[in-house]
C-alpha cells in the first residue's frame, strides 16, 4: 500500500509490470497447450511445425497473452497434479525446444515479454477451485513459469497488471485469478476425483443439470473481495485508451457445460457492471478448446455491447477424443450468447472455430481502432472481430445489462430433452458412485 504525504493526493495504483517505450500494435494470446498431444503430433510428423513458429511468423507479437492452462500433466497422473509434475512440465516448455515455446519465447521481437494467468490444469487439479491444497506453492510455480520475481508477492493468487506504452497510445492488461478464491460449484465437480472414469464428462453433466433447474444459492464467489478491490482500483485509476481484461474462464457465454462465471451468476452480474463503462475494452478467455466471439449483443457492434473472444485450444481442442462428435451439436444448442457476422468463411454462419487455434489483437492508433482474430493453427484468419473503436463503452443501461443472456436457468428445453438430461445426470452419478465402491485407492484422495 502507498502511504499519502501530507497536502498531496494518492498516486494511482501502479501496473505490476510496465512498458512505457512500447507502442504496442501487435499482440498474439492463446490457451491449452498439452506437451503430450503436442508430442503426438511430432511422433508423426517431425518435421512439422509448432503452432509458435506460425504465430511468430503471422502475427510478430510484442507480446504474448497466455489466458490458461499453459501445461497439462502427463496422463497417468490421476486427480489433483503434484507440484513437482507441475514444476516439470513448466520446465520442459521453457526447456525443451522441440515444443516451440522455448525459441518462441527468446525471440527479440517480444519486447513486451510474455504475461498471463492460470486456468485448472496448471493451477493443479481439473476444475479446482479455492479447496485446492498446496495454493501457494502452486502460485509461486507459475510465476516463476512466467519469469516473474517473487520478492515481496503476497497476493492470494496470481491475478496482476502490464501496461504498455504512453498516454494516449497506452494499453492495459488485467489478468484475472478464477482459481485461486473460487468456490466449489453447486453440486462440486467431480472432474479432478482420481477414481471418478471420465469425471471431466460427468461433471459437464452436473453443471447441464444444475444451470437447468437452478436450485442453488448464488452467494458464491470467484475473486474474492481482496481481488475485487484490486480490480475495481486497476479501472478506477487508469488512464489507457484500450484494457483488455483476461479470464481463463468464460465469461458471457450460456453454454452450461462448461465452467465460466455464469455458474456464479451474483459475481458475473458484478463483473458487467465493473467493466460496463470501461473504453476500449475486450474480454479474453480459454478453457473450452474451442474458439468463438461472444458479445452482449447478437449481432457485431463496436457500440453498446461488450466482446469476449475465446481462444483456446494450441494443441488440442473439443472435435478430438470420442466425445469430439459432441461439440459442434452443443455449441449449436446455446447459441444466445454469440453475435453473427464473426465467421470469416460465411458471415451466417456461427461465430465459433472447433480446431486447434491461437488469437492475435492489432491495434492502430491512428484510425483509433483494434481488431481481435482466431486463427488456425495454420495461421489462417478463421473468426474476426472487425474494427472495434477505442473510444467506445458499451454503457448498458440497468434494464440492458438485466437483459444479457445467462447461463442459469435460461434455456428452453422440451420437457423430453429435461427428461434425457435428468436422467444421463442420474445414471452418470449412479455409474461414478458404482465404480468408486469397487474401486480399491491405490493412494489416499487428496480431495477433502
Amino acid at each position: 500500500m502507498q502511504e499519502e504525504a501530507p497536502g498531496s493526493q494518492m498516486l494511482p495504483t501502479p501496473a505490476d509490470a510496465s512498458f512505457p517505450n512500447i507502442n504496442l500494435t501487435r499482440i498474439a494470446f492463446g490457451s491449452c497447450h498439452s506437451r503430450g498431444a503436442l508430442n503426438k503430433r511430432l511422433e508423426s510428423d517431425p518435421n512439422s511445425k509448432t503452432i509458435w513458429d506460425i504465430i511468430a511468423s503471422v502475427v510478430q507479437p510484442q507480446t504474448f497473452l497466455w489466458t490458461g492452462d499453459a501445461v497439462y500433466p502427463p496422463k497417468e497422473v490421476k486427480g489433483d497434479y503434484p507440484l513437482e509434475v507441475l514444476k516439470y512440465e513448466f520446465h520442459q516448455m521453457k526447456t525443451n525446444t522441440t515444443l516451440g515455446y522455448a525459441n518462441f519465447i527468446k525471440n527479440n521481437m517480444l519486447e513486451g515479454g510474455v504475461h498471463g494467468t492460470w486456468d485448472d490444469h496448471d493451477y493443479g487439479g481439473n476444475d479446482r477451485g479455492y479447496e485446492l491444497k498446496g495454493k501457494d506453492e502452486r502460485r509461486d510455480a507459475y510465476l516463476d513459469f512466467l519469469g516473474v520475481k517473487r520478492k515481496n508477492y503476497d497476493r492470494p493468487g496470481v491475478y496482476n497488471s502490464v501496461e504498455f506504452g504512453k498516454h494516449p497510445n497506452n494499453v492495459k492488461v488485467i489478468f484475472l485469478d478464477t482459481r485461486y478464491n473460487r468456490s466449489k460449484h453447486c453440486i462440486p465437480s467431480v472432474g479432478s476425483h482420481p477414481y471418478v472414469p471420465h469425471g471431466a464428462i460427468v461433471a459437464c453433466l452436473t453443471r447441464l443439470f444444475t444451470s437447468r433447474f437452478n436450485f442453488c444459492k448464488h452467494n458464491k464467489q470467484v475473486l474474492g473481495e481482496e481481488q475485487w478491490a484490486w480490480f475495481e482500483r486497476q479501472l478506477a485509476e487508469s488512464t489507457a485508451s484500450m484494457h483488455i481484461v483476461v479470464s481463463s474462464i468464460q465469461v458471457l457465454t450460456t453454454n452450461p457445460v462448461v465452467e465460466s462465471w455464469g455458474h456464479f451468476p451474483n459475481e458475473r452480474e458484478r463483473l458487467l457492471k465493473l467493466i460496463n463503462p470501461v473504453s476500449g475494452l475486450v474480454l479474453l478467455s480459454g478453457d473450452v478448446h474451442h474458439a468463438e466471439m461472444s458479445s452482449t449483443k447478437r449481432v457485431n457492434n463496436e457500440s453498446k455491447a461488450i466482446v469476449e473472444v475465446t481462444s483456446s485450444g494450441l494443441t488440442h481442442s473439443c472435435v478430438g477424443g470420442w466425445y469430439g462428435r459432441f461439440c459442434k451439436p452443443i455449441l449449436d444448442y446455446f447459441p444466445k450468447h454469440r453475435f453473427q457476422g464473426g465467421n470469416v468463411a460465411s458471415a451466417a454462419d456461427p461465430s465459433y472455430f472447433t480446431n486447434k487455434n491461437f488469437g492475435s489483437i492489432s491495434i492502430d492508433w491512428k484510425m483509433r481502432k483494434f481488431n481481435v482474430k482466431v486463427h488456425d493453427e495454420t495461421g489462417h484468419v478463421e473468426l474476426n472481430t472487425g474494427p472495434l473503436s477505442l473510444d467506445a463503452r458499451a454503457n448498458l443501461s440497468h434494464s440492458e445489462l438485466g437483459a444479457v443472456d445467462k447461463c442459469i436457468n435460461n434455456h428452453s428445453l422440451a420437457n423430453n430433452n429435461i427428461v434425457t438430461m435428468a436422467g444421463m445426470v442420474m445414471l452418470g452419478l449412479m455409474f461414478c458412485q458404482f465404480s468408486i465402491k469397487r474401486r480399491q485407492p491405490l493412494q489416499p484422495t487428496k480431495h477433502d
